[in-house]
């Protein structure tokens, strides 16, 4: 029981076979107790038998039992000895689970064996470490574990251990460790180990695979063949230790080839007192093209390969089996790769000997061990084990040793030290291979763009720079780099211009960013030594190195990068050390010591390094410390210069600049720069924590002092530094540090103050006579916009912003190196600014690079820019430059304005000097409204009293005064300022003078000058004292007198009374005016100049009717028309006259089809053929003759009467239905809708957006298209031509005069009344017309330029938006001009002229609001007697004597004491003459001069985008200062002529660049006429003299489709003014008589017509009535007309004045009697007409409105019998505007007084009415009245 249970022998060698042999003899000797004592049997064996080394001889031994035992030493002591284990492994567990098995101990993973058998845990154990050979295991190694140690398991550190498999069980929570299952043949890797377990790089997984196979299944390759090869190998069937060895040598070969060059890759750091080795690991994995190989990677990084490097490093030591196979390998795979078969050979032979360093001698010897008889262990009686004495023992061992001489003979070894061949060596690091990834042609760009900048030149190689940038990307491309530019290097220094600076730099932080692991190493190593050699001279004795602009990369903080580089830079200087010696030697002749096999060319730092180590045995000592100090030396000068560019590269420039620094950040997709290195950065918010931290530059230099005293510590102490050099070298890292930081603080601040990239030359822009520039230039970028035009490839672009008296100028060049010799210009004039805004956090993509500030500028001339502001320019300059430019945005005076400070007749005298802006004041502003109610009653001098109405409060309804904002009543008082104005003496020259003023001449080519046409030309309104807005001289009736016309002007708003502006040949009368005052309650009260009101309105509007009277009897009076037999009477009378005149086929083809354009022509013929199918067309069905309806109506009438046509229309506001027109003057009223300026305001803005994005989005539903259809800017010039259209058509067709009485009469009113003149007569189609035209229906009849332009100098501190009135006159008669392009004779760069000059300021023509501001300002008087039409040239010389007195020494020249001098500018017509007489520019050359009326289409379809709002020309900036563009462009056509001429849209002005076949004609005249010698004729003069040849006309036969082709156009002309006509007759009639459709989206199949537009339905989108049927578009739903036909019509409730016709079918006129037949009051049928307007009681009384609405008095009328309370704007109102249903009523009561406006109320006339939604407030004249109210109501409520 207690018999010993094992035997135990410990020795270090390696020999378990014979051990276990001799311990099995010991037990048989103690089991059998045979004669032999066991003393002797220990004693010889520890002290008897001699173990050889490693290639010592076999020994043969006994201990002394009868044994006959042998031992076997290996030859290699490197080479492991495995028998057979490696096989052994491989059948348990298959060749993948081994090679990841040994993946993961070559990357030190912990892997845990278990098996049933302890001897397969050793066997595996030893098989897998043998595998690693040449790599030694160095971690723990325990193969079999005791049970009780278990927990060893848990250790952090690698292991390789073997446990029984009875524990495993108890082993759970080893989430690191691969378990290895030896008997289930099974690995486990735990799925979190992390990182997993890489594999061999490809190829050598694979190949290795394919050799295991082949060894381990020789027969697969032959198993699926047919016929297998009978040949077998020579030595088959293999023994398992041949197998074994061959195993082992694939894995040898693997080694050998992932190992490849390693010995290039070996740093010598120290040579004597012994070597000292390093590996550079970077270098080997860039060289080997292993950068992503993470199995590599992690070996390079273990212990086993710091164990190789020192056991294998030496150049001079004893190699072995793996040193040969290393040097020899690269031949052998050549062999290999041409010969497949040779693989199997030298397999064989590698594991030969490996089988031969085991088994060397070939005789087997044949042992004799004892051993027991089977079951001996199975006695019961056991005998006792002896007690073994140690003195015997010890005895024998001693003995043993002296008689053999052991020690002796154990060192002996043999001598076989030799130098360790190269193998193949790698490239050096900047060598560079042949890659697939880069062509040569990248690489040669590359070398270019390098060689450019160092020839200094810049242009060139920014071309080049993208390509360089994107080529980087590659690692062959970044280490030619580095390798160029080390080429460029001479000297410690290389001094380099600002440019040069700055693509060295951009390059050298490019490489680095885009080198990625251990290549960023090896990039930036080489770039190391360049950081303190290129610099540039930022002043006198201040010099910028690169090392300050290199910084932001996180490789300069990684200690192990700066170890290997200075390892690599050590060793250059040892070996430099030893190479002088060796040349110092080789000249005294003394080259006797050779070394052995040294190269031809220059021995490498192995070779030197074995050299010295094969000659240090025979050195002397002293000579040994001589080159060890000298070493040491080396070894302390760099550790000197390098502590030196550890300090340059880790202290940042700005760690002296004052305040917060951002932490440095380092991206790894950043393109730092010079620009944009951390200097200049500074924190927005000085008190923000978020991003930054303080930043002490102690603390910075006591950081960097640390990490460099750690660096010297690890390289010294590596190095063998001495200890006092080490300590000399920490004592000066801190003054090392001190000394530059205080060098970096006047590097950072001269850096500052210089721009950091060399900005390109300002570029000054041309200028205008007088402009000058009134700011220093700001340095910025040109930032792209959301715009999608051609312009955005040239921009960003790098320039300055410059701001003049006259314009904003951005003048630069692009920032893409390939346009960069271009020029871009961006400018507007500074009064078209509309908004100007701050924007920050601008990124610059070709920078990289984030600008902190910037402006977004915006112009009313449809232009953007956004500006990014350059780092140079501070925020207070930004600041300044914004002041300045609100300066000259809002000047106080109009003088001040560009056009009157350029040039032009000087005169003397000075406008009047507002001291105090209006309303600057709250008290300023109270007086202001006080006075207004007193002015009136003040006592009338001879003075100008203007009318002190406010403009829009006098508005068509009370309801439209409430909605007025302040900025509009500030608008539209303005006139009220100067009420205290001396009086305008005028004399009869003065008056003479005005009648030769253009538009009086136009009136009098009209014929208005002739009594026989009923008009005269009066002077009532010279002093302007009928109306301030109007011009000096009015067309009159002659029944009419100046006193009449004085009294007429209370009538009307403003005092703008109807006038006479232009008459049709058939005497037809275009008339123009304001709103009438309403005939309402409280627009008599508004009107009321004393006490009695009521006579006083009714004279008023007496007179005003008196004077429209006179208008219509000033009419031809000998038309008429007998339409007896139509039966047509009343109001449709003159609709269908229109209809009838207007369907006359005949008429159309006579007058040819000179108003329908080709282009409308197309795009209407698919409306002509849409109602082909059989289905009838609606707009041929609504528009042709019904005549034969009319012919077979049974109720045509016998009468004879003449038909008499209504002689006037007027245009109003359905405001104005209830106080319109006496139906007995044979004139009507229609009311129109259109968009006011506030809409047009709105349209213009969204149109901005559309046009001029800030930004691009991607968001699909917003595309250009949509924002300008959102922008319903289009539908308002639509809605323009459509008015217009139906003056034309109701003056030329319907030969009867139309009257404008609209808003104010000087918005909507003057583009209509201009438009149709346009249409109507040609002459206004000439440039002296046009100028006409503008002159007398904009500038003369008041359009207020200055408000609507925001250019009046009071307006500066006002938010008054831009109103577009006079662009969208322009842009309609662009669309006129597209239609018909032979009409004009400007083209339609004069109209895009005038629309960027009306805003520019450039012209004096629209800077003023009315023709009495440019008398004021003594501008009009200096017109009138120069006689601006007439006279050509008049704008420069002497004026003479005549100016005199034309400024009376009154009030206005009191402001100032001295006489100021004043320029009056040019008028823009005078200036488009001259530039006229000089060259074509404005011309059309398809004019064709016609007598004929036009016709536009006004449908969206044939309307276009202007493109003055989206184009651009970026060459020369806006095209429309001639002087500007014509500066340095003068084009020779004969020089294009023949030449590619490369044109940009966006860029060029393609005009100019691309001229007309007239233009280049005209040229070669002018140039054949030089030629010759004459004097070149004008332009003019040549064309003039031309002439027309004569062309027969081409008559053919016209078909039916082509005449309806023809006169579709003026059909569906006709067709939108009777729309107009019937729309503005049903709108006082629409409330009452108007059921609404009720509509549901519908999804429409097939084709149909839309009721309302009669274009084609179809599709998903289309919208149905439920009720009665009709289909709409989507857009219709809104604006149809025709009412639900499901209701019936109530009997007898029909408007007055409308005929109900049955046999007109067309749609609008059955549209109107439909409407007219329907009633809304359907729940009243039982009440016939009389009843229906019941009232119990009625009377005035002031409600109060809503929210913050004023008392007004209204007409309430309380109804029993429909129990409601209706109100109404006056007695006579037959439509209410509210209704108060008394259901509703919860109570009514007295209520407390409040302040409604009038003088005295009685405080008891309150009563309130509450109702269940709110109360209403009602205020009776006196207290009686409102109890009467409050009875009344309360009765209706019982």
């Amino acid at each position: 029981m207690y018999a010993p249970k094992c035997l135990v022998l410990i020795s270090r060698l390696d020999y378990a076979d014979t051990f276990k042999n001799c311990l099995g003899t010991i037990y048989t000797v103690y089991i059998e107790n045979l004669p032999y004592t066991l003393e002797n049997l220990i004693g010889n064996i520890l002290g008897c038998i001699q173990v050889p080394p490693a290639g010592g001889p076999q020994v043969r031994f006994s201990i002394g039992a009868g044994d006959k035992q042998s031992l076997q030493p290996p030859q290699s002591p490197s080479l492991p000895v495995t028998g057979t284990a490696v096989y052994f492994i491989f059948k348990q567990l298959g060749i993948k689970n081994v090679l990841i098995l040994l993946c993961a101990v070559m990357t030190e993973n912990k892997i845990l064996f278990h098996s049933k058998s302890y001897s397969h845990l050793t066997e595996s154990c030893k098989a897998l470490v043998s595998l690693m050979y040449p790599f030694r295991y160095t971690h723990v190694y325990i193969p079999i574990l005791p049970a009780p140690l278990t927990e060893v398991l848990s250790t952090p550190t690698p292991f390789i251990m073997g446990i029984h498999s009875s524990l495993v069980s108890e082993i759970t929570d080893l989430l690191d460790v691969i378990v290895v299952d030896l008997d289930g043949g099974m690995v486990t890797i735990p799925e979190s180990l992390s990182p997993p377990v890489p594999i061999l790089p490809s190829p050598l997984w694979e190949q290795t695979q394919e050799l295991l196979t082949m060894i381990l299944f020789p027969n697969l390759s032959q198993a699926d063949l047919a016929f297998p090869s009978l040949e077998k190998p020579t030595n088959y069937p293999k023994s398992d230790a041949i197998i074994d060895k061959e195993l082992r040598a694939i894995f040898m070969r693997l080694f050998a080839q992932l190992l490849q060059g390693y010995r290039s890759c070996l740093t010598i750091i120290r040579i004597h007192p012994k070597p000292v080795i390093t590996f550079h690991k970077a270098g080997f994995l860039g060289a080997r093209d292993l950068i992503e190989s993470e199995f590599l990677f992690r070996v390079l990084d273990s212990m086993f390969f710091t164990t190789f490097v020192n056991e294998r490093g030496p150049p001079w030591r004893s190699s072995d089996a793996w040193d040969e196979l290393y040097s020899s390998m690269n031949e052998i795979l050549k062999s290999e790769a041409q010969n497949k078969n040779l693989i199997p050979t030298h397999i064989q032979e590698l594991g030969k000997i490996l089988f031969e360093n085991e088994c060397p001698n070939q005789q087997i010897y044949a042992q004799k061990v004892l051993r027991p008889p089977d079951g001996s262990f199975h006695r019961i009686h056991q005998p006792s084990f002896p007690r073994i004495s140690n003195e015997k023992v010890e005895l024998i061992i001693n003995d043993g040793m002296r008689k053999n001489c052991i020690s002796h003979r154990l060192t002996v070894l043999r001598n076989q030290m030799r130098i360790i061949p190269m193998g193949p060596r790698l490239p050096e690091v900047l060598d560079v291979r042949p890659a697939v990834l880069n062509s040569a042609r990248r690489l040669e760009v590359l070398k270019t763009c390098v060689a450019y900048i160092f020839e200094n030149k810049i242009a060139d190689a920014r071309k080049l720079v993208p390509a360089v940038m994107r080529t980087l990307k590659h690692r062959d491309a970044r280490l030619i780099l580095c390798r160029e530019l080390f080429g460029y290097v001479h000297g410690n220094k290389a001094i380099l211009d600002h440019q040069q600076f700055d693509l060295v730099i951009k390059f050298m932080n490019k490489t680095i960013q885009n080198s990625t692991g251990v290549d960023e190493y090896t990039v930036a190593a080489a770039l190391l030594p360049m950081s303190t050699i290129f610099c540039r001279k930022l002043s006198t004795g201040i010099v910028q190195f690169a090392y300050t602009c290199i910084q932001d990369h996180p490789i300069w903080k990684n200690l192990q990068f700066w170890e290997s580089t200075f390892y690599q830079d050590v060793q250059t200087q040892i070996k430099a050390l030893y190479m002088q010696r060796r040349r110092q030697i080789e000249s005294n002749k003394e080259s006797n010591i050779v070394l052995d096999d040294v190269p031809l060319e220059e021995p490498t730092a192995l070779e030197i390094t074995a050299e010295q180590m094969r000659k240090s045995p025979a050195l002397e000592e002293d000579k040994k410390n001589e080159l060890a100090q000298s070493e040491e030396s080396t070894l302390y000068s760099q550790a000197i210069h390098y502590a030196n560019r550890m300090v340059s590269l880790l202290i940042p420039p700005d760690v002296n600049a004052v305040g917060p620094k951002p932490k440095q950040s380092f991206r790894l997709d950043d393109n730092q720069s010079v620009s944009n290195s951390i200097m200049g950065s500074h924190s927005l918010s000085e008190h923000s924590d978020e991003g930054f931290e303080e930043n002490d530059a102690l603390e910075v230099g006591g950081a960097v002092g640390k990490i460099v005293s750690r660096f010297i510590d690890r390289v010294c102490t590596e190095g063998g530094v001495t200890s006092e050099h080490i300590r000399n070298l920490h004592d000066m890292v801190p003054g090392v540090v001190h000394m530059h930081i205080e060098m970096l603080e006047s590097v950072y601040l001269e850096s500052k103050r210089h721009p950091h990239v060399q900005k390109p030359k300002i570029q000054t822009p041309c200028l205008l006579p007088g402009e000058e520039i009134v700011t220093d230039h700001l340095r910025c970028y040109l930032m792209p916009d959301g715009r999608e035009d051609d312009t955005q490839s040239w921009i960003p672009a790098e320039g300055a912003l410059f701001l003049t008296n006259y314009r904003i100028v951005f003048k630069g060049s692009p920032c893409d190196p390939l346009a960069c010799e271009q020029t871009i210009i961006r400018a507007f004039p500074i009064s078209s600014l509309l908004k100007e805004k701050k924007i920050s956090v601008l990124y610059l993509s070709h920078l990289d690079q984030t600008l902190p500030e910037g402006l977004q500028l915006r112009s009313s001339t449809f232009q953007l820019m956004k500006i990014a502001f350059d780092t140079e320019v501070t925020p207070e300059m930004i600041e300044t430059f914004r002041k300045i430019l609100t300066k000259a945005r809002h000047p106080i005076d109009e003088f001040e304005h560009f056009a009157f400070q350029s040039y032009g007749t000087i005169m003397h005298g000075t406008a009047p000097s507002k001291t105090k802006e209006k309303y600057s004041t709250l008290k300023g502003f109270a007086k202001k409204t006080i006075l207004r109610k007193f002015k009136q009653k003040a006592p009338t001098k001879r003075k100008l009293v203007t009318s002190t109405l406010d403009f829009d409060t006098l508005g068509p309804s009370t309801e439209a005064i409430d909605t007025h904002s302040l900025d509009d009543e500030l608008e539209d008082d303005e006139f009220e300022t100067n009420t205290d104005t001396m009086p305008r003496v005028l004399t009869a020259k003065d008056v003479e003078r005005m009648r030769e003023r253009s538009y009086v001449r136009d009136w009098k080519r009209l014929g208005f000058d002739d009594a026989q046409n009923g008009f005269r030309i009066t002077t009532v309104n010279a002093n302007y004292s009928l109306c301030r807005s109007y011009p000096a001289l009015l067309v009159a009736p002659l029944q009419i007198n100046d006193a009449a016309l004085l009294h007429l002007g209370r009538c009307y708003k403003s005092q703008r009374i109807p006038v006479v502006t232009w008459r049709h040949r058939n005497g037809a009368l275009l008339i123009r005016g304001a709103l009438p005052h309403s005939k309402s309650v409280i627009g008599m009260l508004k009107n009321s100049t004393g006490s009695n009101t009521m006579s006083h309105d009714v004279a008023n509007y007496h007179e005003q009717d008196k004077y429209i009277s006179a208008l219509i009897d000033s009419m031809p009076k000998n038309i008429s028309l007998a339409l007896a037999q139509y039966n047509l009477t009343g109001m449709n009378l003159s609709m269908n006259s229109l209809f009838l005149n207007a369907s006359d086929e005949s008429s159309y083809l006579n007058r040819g089809d000179t108003s329908l354009t080709p282009e409308v022509n197309r795009k209407h013929k698919s409306a002509l053929t849409a109602g082909s199918d059989g289905k009838s067309n609606n707009w041929t069905d609504s528009l042709k003759p019904k005549s034969n309806t009319i012919k077979n109506n049974s109720s045509v009438s016998a009468a004879t009467a003449a038909y008499r046509k209504l002689r006037l229309y007027v245009l109003g506001e359905k405001s104005q239905t209830k106080s319109g027109i006496n139906a007995d003057l044979c004139a009507e009223f229609i009311a129109v809708d259109y968009a006011d300026y506030r809409q047009s305001r709105i349209a213009f803005k969204k149109l901005m957006r559309a046009c001029l994005p800030s930004n691009t989005t991607n968001d699909a539903d917003q595309t250009f298209a949509k924002s300008v259809e959102q922008s319903e800017w289009l539908q308002q010039i639509s809605s323009l031509l459509q008015l217009s259209g139906a003056v034309v058509d109701l003056m030329d067709l319907q030969e009867s005069s139309v009257m404008l009485s609209l808003e104010d009469g000087w918005d909507i009113t003057a583009q209509i009344s201009s438009i149709a003149q346009l249409c109507l007569d040609p002459y206004y189609r000439t440039m002296e017309g046009f100028r006409v035209l503008i002159e007398k229906d904009w500038i003369a009849f008041g359009h207020r330029f200055a408000h609507r332009s925001n250019l009046k100098p009071t307006h500066g501190n006002s938010s008054i938006a831009f109103a577009p009135t006079f662009l969208q006159f322009l842009d309609a008669v662009y669309q006129i001009q597209k239609q018909f392009p032979m009409a004009f004779e400007f083209n339609e760069f004069y109209v895009r002229f005038l629309a960027y000059h009306m805003v520019s300021c450039r012209f004096r023509t629209f800077l003023f609001d009315c023709e009495v501001e440019r008398f004021d300002l003594g501008i009009a008087s200096v017109e009138d007697k120069r006689g601006s039409l007439s006279t050509k040239h008049h704008l420069l010389g002497n004026t003479g004597s005549d100016d005199e007195g034309v400024y009376p020494m009154d009030v206005r020249s009191k402001a100032q004491s001295s006489v100021n001098f004043n320029r009056i500018g040019h008028s823009i017509f005078d200036y488009i003459e001259r530039q006229h007489a000089k060259t074509q520019i404005f011309y059309n050359f398809m004019y064709c001069v016609r007598d004929d009326v036009l016709r536009p289409q006004s449908s969206l379809p044939a309307l276009d985008l202007w493109p003055y709002y989206t184009n651009e020309e970026l060459a020369q900036g806006p095209p429309y200062d001639l002087e500007l563009t014509n500066a340095d462009d003068e084009i020779d056509l004969s020089e294009l002529r023949g030449k590619r001429i490369v044109v940009s849209a966006g860029y060029d002005n393609i005009e100019k660049s691309n001229p007309n076949a007239f233009v280049c004609l005209l040229s070669d005249v002018r140039q054949a006429e030089t030629e010759r010698g004459y004097l070149p004729q004008k332009w003019l003069q040549v064309w003039d003299q031309l002439e027309v040849p004569q062309m027969e006309e081409l008559t053919r036969k016209s078909s039916l489709s082509s005449i309806l082709l023809q006169s579709h156009g003026k059909l569906a002309h006709k067709r939108s003014t009777l729309e107009i006509l019937m729309k503005g007759r049903l709108s006082g009639y629409q409330d009452k008589f108007f059921h609404p459709h009720r509509f549901e989206k519908h999804p429409y199949t097939t084709p149909t017509n839309c009721n309302h537009c009669t274009k084609l339905l179809w599709g998903p989108v289309g919208y149905r009535c439920m009720d009665c049927g009709n289909s709409y578009h989507e857009k219709c739903t809104e604006v149809s007309l025709k009412n639900c036909t499901k209701y019936k019509a109530v009997d007898g409730v029909v408007p007055p004045n409308v005929n109900i016709s049955q046999g007109d079918t067309s749609s609008i006129a059955s549209s109107a009697a439909t409407t007219a037949r329907t009633s809304s009051h359907h729940f009243y049928n039982q009440f016939s007409s009389n009843v229906a307007e019941n009232r119990t009681h009625e009377g005035h009384l002031y409600k109060r409105g809503a929210l913050l609405k004023g008392w007004k008095q209204r007409w309430f009328v309380l109804d029993s019998i429909k129990h409601q309370l209706r109100y109404y704007d006056s007695g006579e109102d037959s439509q209410c505007k509210g209704v108060i249903e008394l259901a509703e009523v919860q109570s009514v009561t007295t209520a407390q007084p409040a302040q409604i406006g009038t003088k005295r109320i009685d405080e008891k006339g309150f009563f309130d009415l509450k109702t269940n939604r709110r109360t209403y407030n009602f205020y009776a004249v006196n207290a009686n009245l409102a109890q009467e109210w409050i009875e009344k109501i309360q009765a209706c409520l019982q």
